[in-house]
Parts: C-alpha cells; sequence; structure tokens
C-alpha cells in the first residue's frame, strides 16, 4: 500500500518511517523541513522514501501529494493536542486540512482513503458508560475529542478513519535505523473502550471517585513508540481493517511483552 506520512519528523512518525518500510508499503512523507527529516533519519532509509515538502495545514497541498503519489492510505502524526480544558486547540487546522484533503482526493481517485489520527486514552468511553467519554471524567487532552467530532463526521466512503487512543507512549530506543522485518508488537486493540479495564471501589466515591479509577488505570496503558508504529503500519496491510470508524485503544499483552 502507498502511505502518506505527516508528522515524520516526530517521535512517533519517525519511528513510523521504517515500521512502513518492514511491511512492504511505499511510503510518501510530507514535511515541513527536510533538513530536519534528515537529521533524525538515517539515508539509507530515506532513500527508500518519497519526500514532499508542504505545510500540514494546507489541505491543497495535502491533496496533491495524495494525488500525485496515487496514495490509498494516510497516516497523521503531526500536532501536539492541548492539555488542560481552558487552552484553546492547537492541532484542529491540521486535522481539519488533513480530512478535507482525504476526502476530496478520495472523490478523485475513485476509492476511500484509509486514515489514521492520533488522539489520547481518555478520548474512549468509560467502560459501562458507552458513549460517555472519559475526558468528562477526567479533562485532559479533551482536543482529541474534537479531532474524533472532526473526523467522524466526514463520509465514510471517502474517508475510512480510525484514531488511536494510547495512553503515554515512550521510546524503546533512541536509534532509527531500516529494518530487515517487521519487528512485531505486543499490542492488544480494542475498538470504543480501553482493553481490560480494572474497576475498583473508587468509582463508587462521589464526585472525584471515577476520576481517581483512571488515574489508577492509566499506567497500564503505557506503551513504546516502536510498538504502536509497528501497530499501524500491521493495520494498513489488512484488506479490510476492523477498527475503521472507530477510536482504538490499546494495551501491551502480559504474554507478548517481550516482543
Amino acid at each position: 500500500m502507498k502511505v502518506l506520512l505527516l508528522g515524520a519528523t516526530g517521535n512517533l512518525g519517525s519511528r513510523l518511517i521504517p515500521a512502513l518500510l518492514a511491511h512492504k508499503h511505499s511510503v510518501v512523507l510530507f514535511v515541513r523541513t527536510e533538513s530536519k527529516l534528515n537529521s533524525l533519519v538515517d539515508a539509507a532509509t530515506l532513500s527508500k522514501c518519497t519526500i514532499v515538502s508542504g505545510d500540514a495545514t494546507d489541505a491543497r497541498a495535502i491533496e496533491e501529494a495524495i494525488l500525485s503519489n496515487h496514495c490509498s492510505a494516510l497516516i497523521n502524526s503531526a500536532g501536539k493536542a492541548a492539555i488542560f480544558p481552558w487552552e484553546a486547540p492547537r492541532m484542529q487546522g491540521i486535522i481539519q486540512a488533513v480530512s478535507t484533503a482525504a476526502v476530496e482526493a478520495s472523490k478523485k481517485l475513485g476509492h476511500p482513503i484509509r486514515c489514521w489520527f492520533m488522539g489520547g486514552l481518555t478520548v474512549l468511553d468509560y467502560p459501562g458508560k458507552e458513549g460517555t467519554r472519559m475526558s468528562y471524567y477526567f479533562p485532559l487532552f479533551k482536543e482529541h475529542g474534537h479531532t474524533l467530532d472532526y473526523i467522524s463526521s466526514k463520509p465514510m466512503e471517502n474517508l475510512q478513519w480510525s484514531l488511536l487512543a494510547p495512553s503515554a507512549i515512550t521510546p524503546a530506543s533512541k536509534e532509527i535505523t531500516l529494518l530487515e522485518a517487521p519487528r512485531g508488537n505486543s499490542l492488544v486493540a480494542r475498538n470504543d473502550v480501553p482493553v481490560d479495564w480494572r474497576p475498583t471501589f473508587l468509582s463508587w466515591v462521589p464526585y472525584l471517585g471515577l476520576y481517581a479509577e483512571i488515574v489508577m488505570n492509566m499506567m497500564r496503558y503505557n506503551t513504546t513508540l516502536e510498538g504502536c508504529a509497528d501497530f499501524l503500519a500491521a493495520d494498513l496491510t489488512k484488506g479490510e481493517s476492523e477498527h475503521v470508524g472507530h477510536k482504538v485503544g490499546i494495551i501491551v499483552s502480559n504474554e507478548k511483552k517481550g516482543l
């Protein structure tokens, strides 16, 4: 599959490059500053990619990158969400540009564009309260809710979206190099609600109980950048993904923690 990647100079994006190549995807990198990319990723890896310069808020430039390179999928890892509820949204210009570009390109290409967007754990529904996002009780990173609302408003026949909803993501290694084969990952995924949520007695405590329960669970959902990158690259190899049209929670499997 030919994949357009935005945010390739970021922590996740730079690790998506070797992961996508290892899964035999053709990779088109949409970057604002090519020199920064060269300082992060080795030349051998970049030689296997097509590089397009542009701004991630420029819908026309993104659409042209999709069309001219005949991309059928897209991953957006560009932008950082606002943390606190009183902050203005930081990345909705990017989300809107990418979504609009994918929809318009899809109409011209005659097929849907498979798209992954990045969210966070609190955009998932609270277990047992489906339809109520965890950000209602734990009001951090609420901007991911704006992302979900926007991408889900687009026609599914054009934008086959998924929203990855991890907790903290940290690097397993500082090195970003070409992979001979997919590294694999130890992640288990579930649509719309967290995987393997552990209820506690705290949920019955008035006012702050659900907040405390979320805090107690959150660290269990920490993952690695490399694991998330492989998960996304592997999903794009599927003819049809079970995650289309869903926010996707992930957790490290106890049985596969060595991967």
